[in-house]
């Protein structure tokens, strides 16, 4: 036996290996005391997603008679594995005889032939037991959307075909391997061309495809313009955030109301375009400029309390306060807490400009602050009706997120600065699938996009229902803004840029003499 074949010989018994251990394995390990929390003991199947997460609970103790079961199948194992130890040995000595007898005991044409054979059919059934097994995981079947329905059954088409053609091709593979093993005396044929044979794997696989690419063009167009206009769809805003979603409704005019990123606050999470709040921003942005300018100007000051403090720790023995005060020291020093505040001055500075030049340009005031944002609802779920379009409209607020609603078949990058948006129609209600799912389950928006620490528990719930039913439970929101009267006027801060130039080079040349 020669080196390839040897190889190619130990390798399949280490494939043999592998796949009888992890079934006596699989068997013998009792994988069902894993307890789902939102399910009743007499479910069986659970979906993938729409509930909580699982709870595990400690294995009971194995039966008597499937603890010696147990043991006798991992015995099997062990017999199995000395069993083909021995048989490579018993190769390594029929090489050996044929060296010294200068005959072959063993043909090696012959076992890669039959090894092939054996092959295509361990292979193929493996192929069937896995469909079987876990089709179910890719084959869901359970589409609780319009165009989810059309994806999946274009899935299951391409997986058809793919699958028909991985079968074909794999027998032909193998069983030439088989039928066409070398003999002595006999040539192989060669042909460098055909023209026939070039004609029919390439015009089959490329009508098939063109199909295929074709049904798909046609789901995504009917898809992507739904509702170019958004006129035939409910429109609702999904703002997303580390760690979590919001949902915004439009009030009883039907219109949301203008978001930027530059209104954003404390108050105004979402950035919408009150006149109000805005003007609350900018009080809050000129008084936070105040208190950083005030800082440069206390460094000396800090640093001199940071190194009594720092003296203090020391008599006292307290290296952790030390190394805390330490660190501080150090920023003021190497002028890092200088830049921060500086940075912090700049970046305040430019939002109150963008914020007062749109204040300031009648026309531009009237794009932002159209007071439709008054009544628009902000909500911690979505309330959706069936067999009804509605498109969400994605903003973020931070990094890039995304919004996946898997029984939906949607997914969509939520992108700062860059808004996006899906239109779909659901088919299926909560109650419909909790019939098929199980009491427990609910639609989630989920982000699948790893966002940070606590990525695993960015979702939101989504409640399919009748149109009378989301109506009842939108009136039960409040609303983002109720009509206020204009507030008193605030203090305006005015800061000179050449006052803080001039605090800054004082704040240096002191800092420089410690």
């Amino acid at each position: 036996m020669n080196t390839t074949t040897k190889n190619i010989f130990k390798l399949a018994l280490v494939a043999g290996i592998i796949f009888f251990a992890a079934s006596l394995i699989s068997k013998s390990v009792d994988i069902h005391q894993l307890n789902f929390e939102n399910y009743s003991a007499a479910t069986i199947e659970k979906p993938l997603f729409g509930t909580d997460e699982m709870v595990y609970e400690a294995p009971k103790e194995l039966p008597a008679n499937d603890a010696i079961a147990t043991k006798v199948k991992w015995s099997l194992l062990f017999f199995v594995i000395v069993l083909i130890l021995v048989i490579a040995n018993a190769f390594d000595i029929s090489e050996l005889t044929s060296k010294l007898t200068g005959k072959k005991t063993i043909d090696a044409n012959k076992v890669n032939k039959w090894l092939m054979l054996i092959f295509l059919i361990v292979g193929l059934a493996a192929v069937a037991w896995e469909y079987s097994e876990h089709g179910k995981h890719v084959l869901l079947g359970n589409a609780s959307s319009e165009h989810g329905a059309i994806y999946d059954s274009m899935f299951s088409i391409t997986l058809i075909l793919t699958t028909i053609v991985f079968v074909i091709t794999q027998i032909l593979l193998f069983y030439f391997s088989f039928r066409y093993s070398k003999k002595e005396g006999q040539k192989a044929l060669y042909y460098a061309h055909n023209n026939r044979l070039e004609v029919f794997w390439t015009l089959i696989p490329a009508i098939v495809l063109t199909l295929l690419v074709l049904r798909g063009h046609q789901t995504w167009r009917s898809i992507v313009y739904a509702d170019v206009d958004g006129t035939k769809s409910t429109n609702i805003e999904i703002f997303a955030f580390q760690f979590g979603w919001n949902a915004r409704y439009a009030g009883d005019d039907g219109i949301l109301g203008v978001a930027d990123y530059k209104f954003i606050s404390g108050k105004n999470k979402l950035g919408l375009a009150n006149s109000s709040e805005v003007d609350s921003l900018l009080v809050e942005l000129r008084a936070a400029l105040v208190a950083d300018n005030n800082a440069i100007q206390a460094l000396p000051q800090t640093l001199e309390q940071l190194q009594k403090d720092w003296q203090s720790a020391k008599d006292m023995q307290d290296n952790e306060a030390m190394s805390s005060i330490t660190k501080e020291i150090d920023e003021i020093k190497t002028g890092d807490r200088l830049d921060e505040l500086e940075a912090s001055i700049n970046r305040k500075t430019k939002q109150i400009e963008r914020i007062e030049a749109i204040k300031k340009d009648p026309k531009v005031f009237a794009t932002f602050f159209t007071k439709a944002e008054e009544d628009d609802v902000i909500t911690q779920e979505v309330h959706l009706v069936k067999d009804k379009l509605v498109t969400f409209k994605f903003r973020s607020r931070d990094i890039i997120h995304s919004a996946w609603l898997p029984h939906f078949r949607v997914q969509m990058n939520v992108v700062p600065g860059m808004p996006t948006k899906f239109t779909f129609m659901p088919t299926k209600t909560t109650k419909e699938a909790k019939a098929e799912n199980g009491e427990d389950f609910d639609y989630y928006l989920y982000c699948n996009k790893i966002c940070g620490t606590s990525h695993y528990n960015m979702k939101m719930k989504v409640v399919i229902e009748s149109q009378e039913e989301v109506d009842a439970w939108l009136k039960t929101q409040q609303m983002a803004f109720k009509a206020m009267p204009a507030s008193a006027a605030s203090p305006v801060v005015e800061i000179k840029p050449d006052s803080v130039s001039s605090t800054k080079d004082t704040i240096v040349k002191k800092l420089a003499l410690k």
